[in-house]
C-alpha cells in the first residue's frame, strides 16, 4: 500500500476518533440526520490565497482537510489559531519556526514527516522545495470559512 494513502487515512482516522469518541448514535434516524460528504482533491480546483501558495480544502462538521501546494519559497507568515493542526509534508520540503518546550525553534519537515501543532501554538512556514503538504485541523477553521483570508495570509502578497 502507498505510504502516503496510509498517512492520509491516519490523519482522517485520527480526526474522526478524536471526534467521535463521545458521540452516541442509538438510533436509525439520528444515522438518517448525519451527512456523508465523499471529495476527490484531485477534481477539486486550487484557490491562490498568497504568493505561490495554492490551497484545495473542504470540511466536515468538526474537522478539515487542505492540501496546500507551495512554489519554492512560498512563505505563510507567523500565526497560531484555536485549533489542532496536523501537518503532513507528501512531498518537499518547509522549514517551520514554532514554540518548542517554550522556545522558539526551527524545524526542518521533509517529505513522508508529520508535525502536530497544538491549539493555539504559532507557527511559520517557508518552501524549502516546491511542496505538496496535507493538513488536518480539528476543528474545523472558522477564519477559513468567509471568502476573506485572515489577516496573516492578507501579507502574502498574491
Amino acid at each position: 500500500m502507498n505510504f502516503k494513502l496510509i498517512i492520509t487515512a491516519v490523519a482522517v482516522t485520527a480526526l474522526f476518533t478524536s471526534n467521535t469518541a463521545n458521540a452516541q448514535v442509538n438510533t436509525i434516524d439520528s444515522v438518517a440526520t448525519s451527512k456523508v460528504q465523499h471529495f476527490n482533491f484531485d477534481d477539486m480546483e486550487s484557490e491562490t490565497i498568497g504568493k505561490g501558495i495554492k490551497r484545495k480544502w473542504f470540511h466536515g462538521e468538526k474537522g478539515q482537510m487542505t492540501i496546500f501546494n507551495l512554489e519554492k519559497d512560498a512563505h505563510i507568515p507567523w500565526h497560531k489559531h484555536p485549533n489542532e493542526q496536523i501537518t503532513y509534508i507528501m512531498s518537499g520540503k518547509v522549514k517551520i519556526k514554532t514554540i518548542i518546550d517554550g522556545k522558539e525553534t526551527f524545524v526542518e519537515v521533509g517529505a513522508g514527516e508529520v508535525i502536530v501543532f497544538p491549539e493555539n501554538v504559532p507557527h511559520e512556514f517557508w518552501a524549502l522545495e516546491e511542496t505538496v503538504d496535507l493538513d488536518v485541523h480539528v476543528h474545523v477553521r472558522q477564519d477559513w470559512l468567509s471568502k476573506e483570508l485572515p489577516d496573516y495570509l492578507k501579507k502574502t502578497k498574491k
